[in-house]
């Protein structure tokens, strides 16, 4: 028992000299690492550019001195894995490899982007010392540079802008320029196409023309559709268009051959041919223009007959033998009113020509037995006491000349044109800038990876783009069709 209390005496003084007699152990450093995680957010930058690179500082501290610190960048990988940043875009700057005491040492660390591709990149920072290491977790995001996104979104709006200014006004525009020259080439291919129609045709192409000009979109339509419907009109009817034509002429000749063609009732059926002419394409149809032209040949036909009963009268008149100067002067003043009361008829008046027509009917009976009374002495004398004479008739008077039209005030419009061009131009300007804006706010400020997903951010762009300015215009119209005050 005491033997064995002795052992256990002589164990406890050994152990407690060697503990005595050890040297004391040394404490490892405590070093931290200020910030302890990265995060890096930037653009991509263009050679041309020469963008500096993105710098962030890390701060070492120590609670005793650390030499041969060392700070390694390893290739941070991409969220997807399809691509890295690699190592050498990240370039720590050690001033310094020593650490002292309370001096924290400053390292600042480079990230060149223009070698990265878009996206979000993890990774970390290898610190390393001769008593261990510290990692340092880096996130950076990566987005395309704001040029070509930029130049996209201003490309979609464009686009946008260039369709519904299309739709809006080169559409119309194409749409009925076509039409004119539909309509201009069948005429061309009808060499006897009535003049009439032609100048009817002309002048709605011309109304296009203006309208077009002027960009009164569904004037010229309106108008482009008269000048389809003259066309059709002529070519459903073109036989019998052509036949009344010539009848049309035919009648022109027959006024012109007329030997009094300055009557006032001449002139009058001179005046209704020429509205007939000038109208023919107005007719519905050509049944309407014959019947025109029937009415107008019956009226000529009515002074021919009466023009024939006026010489039957002066032939009977100079066939007389045996007459006083005073009756022959008589007779060649019923003569003349005869025919000046024909001359002054009205063409349309068919009542009021049978009653000159039955006046110079009973003239012409009395004339008539004045010479049957007279014929016995003619013939017993074997001579005329009067022969045929004639007469100058006194020209009715012309029709006034037409008055001219006044000349509408001109205006110069060339300081208005350059108002609206001006107006137009800060209108598309103002338009692109804030559709853009907010697009680009939207889809690349706020999103710190753009460019990630390759085309498919682009497209957005392009499509936000697009669809920004369609609408627009929809409400825009929307709201002009309301049709409120001071908007039209």
């Amino acid at each position: 028992m005491k033997r064995g209390q002795k052992t256990m005496m002589g164990l406890l003084s050994l152990t407690l000299g060697l503990v005595l007699v050890a040297p004391p152990a040394k404490a490892e450093p405590a070093v931290t690492i200020t910030p302890s995680s990265v995060t890096v957010v930037g653009t991509q930058c263009p050679v041309f550019f020469n963008c500096p690179p993105v710098k962030r500082h890390l701060l070492v501290q120590t609670n005793q001195a650390i030499a041969n610190l060392k700070i390694l960048s390893l290739d941070l990988n991409r969220a997807d894995g399809a691509t890295v940043l690699p190592a050498t875009a990240i370039r720590p700057i050690l001033t310094a490899t020593s650490v002292q005491l309370n001096q924290p040492l400053t390292v600042p660390v480079q990230f060149d982007l223009s070698v990265a591709h878009s996206g979000e990149f993890s990774g970390v920072l290898l610190a390393i010392y001769p008593d261990g290491q510290l990692t340092v977790p880096v996130i950076v995001r990566v987005k395309d540079h704001w040029l070509w996104p930029l130049l996209i979104l201003l490309l979609g709006v464009g686009v946008g802008i260039g369709v519904s200014a299309y739709r809006t006004e080169g559409r119309n525009r194409d749409e009925i320029v076509v039409q004119v020259g539909r309509i201009r080439t069948q005429i061309k291919a009808d060499p006897e196409l009535a003049k009439s129609f032609q100048v009817k045709i002309d002048g709605y192409l011309i109304e296009v023309e203006t309208a077009l000009t002027n960009k009164r979109w569904e004037q010229a339509q309106q108008a482009v559709a008269q000048a389809q419907t003259i066309w059709d009109k002529w070519r459903k009817g073109r036989e019998d268009w052509l036949a009344l034509i010539k009848s049309l002429a035919s009648l022109g000749n027959s006024l012109e051959n007329l030997n009094n063609p300055d009557a006032p009732y001449v002139q009058t059926v001179r005046i209704q041919l020429e509205n007939i002419e000038r109208q023919v394409a107005d007719k519905e149809s050509p049944q309407q223009l014959s019947e025109d032209l029937i009415n107008l040949r019956q009226q000529l036909v009515r002074y021919l007959q009466g023009q024939a009963k006026v010489n039957q009268f002066d032939t009977l008149r100079n066939e007389l033998t045996e007459l006083a100067q005073e009756e022959d002067k008589s007779l060649r003043r019923i003569s003349k009113s005869l025919q000046q009361e024909l001359d002054s008829l009205s063409p349309t008046d068919p009542e009021a020509f049978k009653t000159w027509q039955q006046k110079v009917e009973d003239e012409i009976d009395r004339i008539d037995q004045t010479i049957k009374q007279q014929a016995g002495n003619e013939r017993a004398r074997g001579q005329l006491l009067i022969t045929a004479r004639d007469f100058d008739d006194t020209s009715p008077s012309k029709f006034p000349d037409q008055v001219p039209d006044a000349r509408p005030l001109q205006l110069n419009p060339v300081q208005a044109a350059r108002n609206l061009i001006v107006f137009n131009w800060i209108g598309y300007a103002i338009a692109v800038a804030l559709l853009a804006g907010v697009g680009f706010r939207q889809l690349y400020v706020q999103q710190p990876t753009f460019g990630a997903y390759g085309w498919s951010d682009y497209f957005a762009l392009l499509a936000w783009g697009f669809g920004a300015e369609a609408t627009r215009d929809a409400v825009t119209k929307v709201v002009r069709d309301w049709k409120l005050p001071g908007l039209n």
